[in-house]
């Protein structure tokens, strides 16, 4: 408790263990979630109590309110008898930290209501804040990965060019919030391609068949979109993917393949080694100076379990080097890479290629977590724009994808690996005229670069429940970007569109 409520850890650690100051808190959070609930919702609880309990009254509608205050006050004065340093135990740490997300979730409810309906008045008032396409036919589109916000970025891009979008996600992300996109005819929910291959192909299939499907754009999460990239061989011809194939999206996807494709490119990037085994990282080593380039050990293909001990090799601790390569269990089916550490600031580009053509591009400063985004003007913007438009000639690429990319000794930005795959950083590219057109018109071309889909320099784009809850302590903010009231009032929610303002809420 002392280190979950509201975030406020300062209040618990001060020392501070006076039960009445303590209930205070309580009192204060519960009082603004009530606040925080509209009238008809409390009707609603009224309603349902008088009907279980056959007691008229009017204060049922307070009763959750009253249950959720005396359940935080209990566990606070729990906590101000617990001896000193001692804290509650984990699970009710925990829990109470997921009803205190939910009490500032119904406190922040009159303001994002308040923010919804000004952009839905704006746009009906005002007009549009996009430039609508003018397709040539219009497609049946199936959107996938309906939890990312990217998924309704594309969602609305296309369904304002006029094409008839559906979405789909894996289970249990049943009510996402792009099932309730203004341009979405229809959300479907799908078993997970990597436990249930079968049942999600024909659930797929079927999709396709109900509606008449012409194009499937996946916006999944990075182990599902493997699934995809291989599903395009085995659908109905008429039926495209918009995402490369699938032995072109593995050589992607793996840090080694995509290391030799930019050399095989001419294009920039760092000295990188491929590890199947122990005798490869011991060859690999052989020779290399203690004191000269350093190297970094990680998985050739995502993998979000492998983020274990990083050392910098190689080290003057030969034994230690020793055990840690062989503690990487490397392999043909495990490979890693051993790859040149690279400077800070990281750096990331996501961009839309159509037949080896560039025709949307983004770049931007990025961190592990990272939900705030705008453009980054430059040099390195030019550069890394003709690094892409160089990697989708030399691979004749059609879909999109990701680098990260950082700086080398001799100070130039070069990509350390890519994600075959859509980013969130679409967010900032919304509302352009050719964005549907770069990922539905197979035949879609720039004439020249002003008509590759980039943002407005001035675009700045944010999830504001992100920063609230930074700000409110309920994780700290390593590895991500946290933004003041003064940053926020420069920039919008990356998903509130007032054409479209449900997904928001």
């Amino acid at each position: 408790l002392k280190n979950r409520v509201v975030g406020m850890s300062s209040f618990w650690e001060s020392g501070t263990r006076s039960v009445t100051s303590q209930w205070i808190v309580v009192l204060v959070v519960a009082a603004a979630a009530a606040v925080a609930m509209s009238e008809g919702v409390v009707q609603k609880v009224s309603i349902a109590a008088v009907y279980a309990t056959g007691v008229q009254s009017t204060s049922w509608g307070w009763f959750p309110f009253v249950v959720a205050a005396a359940a935080m006050a209990a566990l606070a004065t729990a906590a101000s008898i617990l001896p000193k340093g001692e804290k509650l135990p984990s699970v009710w740490s925990a829990r109470l930290r997921s009803l205190s997300a939910i009490l500032l979730l119904w406190a922040s409810a009159p303001l994002l209501l308040s923010w919804a309906a000004s952009a839905w008045l704006r746009h009906h008032i005002l007009g549009p804040s996009f430039t609508k396409g003018a397709p040539k036919k219009q497609l049946k589109v199936l959107v996938t990965g309906g939890k990312m916000s990217k998924a309704s970025a594309v969602a609305r891009a296309v369904g304002r060019d006029g094409h008839k979008v559906f979405t789909a996600e894996i289970l249990p992300y049943r009510y996402c919030h792009t099932r309730y996109c203004t341009y979405v005819s229809k959300h479907y929910v799908l078993p997970r391609p990597m436990v249930q291959p079968e049942e999600w192909e024909a659930a797929i299939q079927a999709i396709i068949e109900e509606q008449g499907i012409d194009l499937i754009i996946p916006c999944t999460a990075p182990v599902e979109s493997s699934a995809y990239a291989h599903l395009r061989e085995r659908l109905p011809k008429h039926v495209r993917v918009f995402a490369f194939d699938g032995d072109i999206s593995d050589e992607l996807d793996n840090k080694f393949t995509f290391n030799q494709a930019l050399v095989k490119a001419g294009l920039s990037c760092p000295e990188t080694g491929n590890m199947e085994s122990l005798e490869d990282a011991l060859e690999f080593f052989e020779g290399k100076p203690l004191y000269g380039k350093k190297f970094i050990v990680k998985p050739a293909v995502y993998d979000p379990k492998a983020r274990t001990e990083i050392l910098f090799l190689p080290i003057s601790d030969q034994q230690r080097q020793l055990e840690y390569l062989k503690s990487r269990n490397a392999s043909k089916k495990v490979p890693y890479v051993m790859q040149e550490v690279l400077e800070e600031p990281e750096y990331g580009s996501y961009a839309v290629f159509n037949k080896g053509v560039l025709t949307g591009f983004e770049f931007f400063e990025s961190a592990a977590s990272c939900l705030v985004y705008r453009q980054k003007r430059g040099k390195h913007y030019d550069q890394v724009m003709e690094l892409n438009k160089g990697l989708g000639k030399a691979m004749n690429l059609t879909g999109q994808l990701t680098l990260d990319l950082m700086y080398n000794a001799a100070g130039d930005l070069v990509p350390i690996e890519c994600n075959p795959r859509i980013h969130s950083a679409v967010c900032t590219l919304e509302g352009h005229e050719f964005l549907g057109a770069a990922m539905t018109d197979p035949e879609h071309a720039p004439a020249s670069n002003a008509q590759i889909v980039t943002s407005n320099p001035d675009t700045f784009r944010y999830w504001v429940m992100d920063q609230i809850f930074l700000m409110a302590g309920f994780w700290k903010p390593k590895n991500c970007f946290k933004l003041n009231i003064t940053d926020m009032m420069q920039g919008t929610d990356a998903i509130l569109h007032g054409d479209d303002p449900c997904p928001f809420l």
